[in-house]
């Protein structure tokens, strides 16, 4: 009876071990960053703090890139039609799947598109608090503004050369074919 319950004892602290050893691999893939750092911290470690709304999720794998309309910047230079990217899902610190059309405070790294950023970093909703404290640390920050439409090109028609004779009548032409050939058939269905 000892030995039945030293055995049974036995196998209870190996199947413990053994779920412990198993889900210790799990939980190292496991985001630990917690929002690292207060804000101060954050926005040094950004190259670009701006807001923008997200208008189009891409889904790779585990990778999201995000494809965002830019309005406001306080760091960096982003234009306003750019993309951010956030390498895996949120065990593994990314950002997960943002909600179209939601602005957010992107602190992120990099100086052109596609940025990158993810929960370390600080990005979170636009909330005026956050928004305000960032002011607070970087300015008002600016606009940021369409690229300007492209201008016209202009070309005079004297410095063209006329059109020729054939190009000029060509499309008279072509109408009284199609009226011609309207006009035969209309006299074969009608025999």
């Amino acid at each position: 009876m000892i030995r039945a319950v030293r055995l049974a004892a036995a196998l209870l602290l190996a199947c413990l071990g053994l779920a412990l050893t198993v889900q210790a691999p799990a939980s190292a893939a496991d985001c630990t960053c917690q929002q690292s750092g207060r804000l101060e911290k954050q926005v040094e470690r950004a190259d670009a703090v701006f807001i923008g709304t997200v208008d189009n999720v891409e889904v790779a794998a585990n990778d999201h890139t995000y494809d965002v309309t830019a309005s406001r910047a306080y760091q960096g230079s982003p234009e306003r039609s750019t993309q951010v990217f956030s390498a895996g899902g949120k065990n593994a610190c990314g950002l997960g799947e943002l909600a179209v059309g939601t602005s957010y405070l992107f602190l992120a790294t990099g100086t052109e598109a596609p940025f990158e950023a993810d929960s370390c970093g600080g990005t979170s909703v636009a909330n005026p608090t956050k928004v305000a404290k960032v002011e607070a640390l970087l300015g008002e920050g600016t606009s940021v503004e369409p690229p300007p439409p492209p201008t016209a090109q202009r070309t005079l028609v004297e410095d063209s050369p006329p059109a020729g004779f054939a190009r000029a009548a060509a499309p008279g032409a072509a109408a009284v074919v199609i009226g011609l050939l309207g006009l035969v058939v209309v006299r074969r269905l009608a025999r």
